[in-house]
């Protein structure tokens, strides 16, 4: 189906409960929020208070927001807002009531596709688009996870309507899980992508032990790593073109349409049905 390709492209924080009462989840990202205000105008707060509350934790430099006062800072894949003089905070979302436009989500979203432009060409198991790409989707997968060989049966499918799908390994039970050493043998094999067909049940055949231990395998590790900044939780997660997450398993068809590829499932002798 495919092969290891180029490609063009810490865990959550738990805030301390007496002091914020939340848990921190999800990943931080990119994209600039245009109505902020000028950084140059505002005196950046203290992070001090809030170092101290989450020792150990990466905490990143305040950034301005479009609320006059008020401070976005990374705590590691996790936002806080800050007020000017660095003394309150709180967790949530940002939202701008009137355009809709969830701010934080947007932030979120930039920053993964920020961390997976930043993870090795040479990691990915990339499943090419049949004839022009029309979309790309990144996917933490684990061999050994029953949605994710449900989804793998989905690729063909995806593949023929353009869509190029991107395997970033993550064994969801992390090193000690089933998944950490067949992922490793996988991406050690010869033909990686026939081997993970035969893994997800896809194509006949046993998967031979490649050994696990070849340069090929920091691959898991470095998903580990990477699955962990952008706060992911669980396999499959998809990153679609947008830096959305979405968890969990999709059909071919519904997948489709959020990638805005409606035209595929009515599309004469289409083999993907609505």
């Amino acid at each position: 189906m495919g092969s290891i390709v180029k490609n063009s492209r810490s865990a959550s924080v738990a805030l301390a409960a007496a002091a914020l009462g939340v848990t921190l989840t999800g990943a931080a990202a990119v994209e600039a929020d245009r109505s902020a205000p000028d950084p140059g105008a505002q005196a950046l707060p203290s992070t001090a208070r809030l170092q101290r509350l989450v020792p150990g934790a990466a905490v990143g430099q305040p950034q301005p927001t479009p609320v006059a006062g008020l401070f976005r800072v990374r705590v590691g894949d996790s936002y806080v807002y800050v007020t000017a003089d660095g003394r309150h905070a709180f967790t949530g979302d940002l939202l701008d009531l009137d355009t809709g436009q969830n701010l934080t989500e947007a932030r979120r979203n930039g920053d993964r596709l920020a961390a997976l432009e930043e993870f090795s060409d040479d990691a990915l198991l990339v499943l090419p688009a049949k004839g022009e790409e029309r979309a790309r989707i990144d996917v933490f997968t684990d061999s050994t996870c029953p949605y994710c060989q449900k989804l793998h049966r989905e690729v063909p499918a995806l593949r023929d309507a353009g869509v190029t799908v991107a395997y970033i390994p993550f064994p969801r039970g992390g090193p000690g899980g089933p998944g950490y050493r067949e992922l490793r043998s996988i991406w050690c094999a010869d033909d990686p992508a026939a081997a993970f067909d035969i893994a997800a049940g896809t194509a006949e055949g046993e998967l031979a032990d490649a050994g696990a231990d070849c340069a090929a395998a920091q691959a898991v590790d470095a998903g580990l790593e990477l699955g962990a900044k952008v706060g992911v939780r669980g396999t499959p997660t998809m990153v679609l073109p947008s830096g959305a997450a979405l968890p969990g398993y999709m059909e071919a068809a519904r997948l489709l349409q959020r990638l805005r590829l409606d035209d595929v499932l009515s599309a004469p002798g289409s083999e993907v049905k609505p």
